[in-house]
């Protein structure tokens, strides 16, 4: 449960969407002008069912903190607070990928494409959560990190949508799991009966372990370097659905909470077609 209202919640997401997509904008504008800039090859007669090939990724992410404490027993049963946070970062991601190209009937030339990958990601995201106090049934203020592991993912294409001799123009779309770890450092009255002060505020740490699911959509354009090797410029845009966890803490307190997202990731990835 968040705490902002809608009309707040859509602001933030306005902008955080702003916030993405200008900083990447003009390296997809130079990338893009490098590779079409490049001087076409000759035409193949075929392209080769099966590839593999590797990845880099830079990724703008957007991701939504939330948590509501909740007491259920003693004499704050029924108080309930909430408070949420957003953190922005530019983060890094390596990847591995295989798949098969299937040429579709009729003249226009489309292919279908199906490729699974798998990714590390060796960067996190910090954010800060402010809180609404350090009482024991306030949400105490936190320091937080999302940790992306590692994932794996399914994507198709729809390739051939604008072709020229070397140049290959396409759409995708896919799905993504995500192990994640979210860990968090938060400061507050280490009791329900106790006065701070004189009581010394304490600080408790707390990670969970978490699988993000994520939509994708996006479009690349390939260049073809050889009659095996090639390399693609895609823009992807992710969506994390809502991903939800409760914590139990002493003294009948539950703190039930969120953490959702998005991304708009650049890539630039090697492939090399096998016969």
């Amino acid at each position: 449960m968040l705490a902002a209202s809608a009309v707040g919640s859509e602001g933030m997401r306005v902008g955080c969407f702003a916030n993405i997509v200008w900083p990447v904008r003009g390296l997809l504008t130079a990338l893009l002008t490098a590779v079409f800039g490049m001087g076409a090859l000759p035409a193949q007669a075929e392209a080769a069912r099966w590839h593999i090939g590797v990845g880099a990724e830079v990724e703008r992410q957007a991701f939504n903190y939330g948590k509501t404490v909740y007491t259920e027993a003693g004499l704050a049963q029924g108080v309930v607070t909430s408070a949420d946070s957003d953190a922005e970062g530019t983060l890094a991601t390596l990847a591995a990928f295989a798949g098969r190209r299937w040429p579709l009937p009729g003249e226009r030339g489309l292919a279908l494409v199906a490729e699974v990958d798998v990714a590390w990601h060796p960067t996190r995201l910090e954010g800060y959560l402010q809180g609404t106090g350090h009482t024991w049934t306030d949400t105490w203020p936190e320091d937080w990190w999302l940790q992306r592991d590692h994932s794996y993912g399914l994507t198709l294409k729809l390739a051939g949508l604008r072709k020229r001799p070397g140049l290959d123009v396409y759409a995708l779309a896919g799905w993504r799991r995500t192990a994640a770890e979210f860990e968090i450092t938060e400061t507050g009255c280490p009791g329900p009966e106790l006065q701070c002060p004189p009581t010394p505020l304490a600080s408790f740490t707390d990670a969970v372990h978490r699988r993000l699911a994520a939509w994708s959509l996006g479009a690349g354009v390939e260049r073809r370097l050889s009659a095996r090797h090639a390399l693609q410029v895609e823009v992807r845009w992710r969506d994390y659905r809502r991903n939800r966890w409760n914590r139990l803490f002493e003294g009948g307190v539950v703190i039930p909470s969120t953490v959702e997202g998005s991304e708009l990731g650049l890539a630039l990835r090697l492939v090399r077609k096998l016969r």
